[in-house]
């Protein structure tokens, strides 16, 4: 047995015997815990919500009322192919949406872009000091090219994020 299906096996003892289910990733691998929230779902449990604890990445399932509780006989898993954690074609949209809610729900967690901005700000300065001893202008240079820097990652993580938040919105559309 392989660690795909022994960590699909693991999963579906948890879910026949409980109705509140955490699952942890070390890595922090959205892709893993959303396939692994496709297969809870499968067997009538919902994703609740994700969240980070220090390196791992944790997400939530809860119980919906229409479960099963009978405890499933194999790892074999519809929508996956054999042995594996990948997803067919028929289910990869599905795992998708729920890896792009994982991540969204993960991203939530961390500081606001505001913050992280003045950090990125005072880390350039705190490099823009090693340049002290050349002068003021490589002070300088130091200080704003390290800022730009640290920007621009700033930068493609917002888009990044606001893409995510848009493929989520548009994927689920908001009931009112």
């Amino acid at each position: 047995m392989n660690r795909a299906e022994r960590r699909i096996l693991a999963l579906l003892r948890q879910l026949a015997e409980r109705d509140f289910v955490v699952l942890s990733d070390v890595g922090g691998s959205p892709r893993r815990l959303a396939v692994l929230a496709y297969v809870a779902e499968q067997h009538g449990f919902r994703y609740a919500e994700a969240h980070g604890v220090g390196r791992a990445l944790q997400i939530h399932l809860v119980r919906t009322e229409h479960a099963d509780t009978r405890p499933p006989d194999s790892a074999s898993v519809p929508g996956l192919r054999p042995g594996t954690l990948r997803p067919l074609p028929e289910a990869a949209p599905a795992v998708r949406l729920l890896r792009d809610r994982i991540e969204l729900d993960a991203m939530a967690g961390s500081l606001s872009v505001r913050s992280r901005a003045a950090i990125m700000t005072g880390c350039s300065a705190v490099i823009s000091l090693c340049f002290l001893a050349a002068g003021w202008q490589a002070t300088l240079v130091g200080f704003f090219g390290a800022d730009a820097w640290f920007m621009g990652f700033l930068y493609l993580d917002v888009r990044r994020r606001r893409r995510i938040a848009r493929r989520v919105q548009t994927a689920v559309p908001m009931s009112g």
